[in-house]
């Protein structure tokens, strides 16, 4: 996921050891929003696994 978001263009892009659940595991922040773009939405969509 981060080679292919890196060849999207992101360029500050990070490997989370645990994913998303260790890190609200842990208690740390999460920012939510309301205007997610649709490559926003694609990634979403691929990572939980839904079309």
């Amino acid at each position: 996921m981060a080679r292919d978001l890196r060849k999207m263009g992101f360029k500050d892009v990070k490997i989370l050891k645990g994913g998303l659940g260790a890190w609200t595991n842990a208690g740390l922040p999460i920012e939510t929003r309301t205007d997610i773009s649709p490559v926003g939405i694609e990634m979403y969509k691929a990572l939980i696994g839904t079309s």
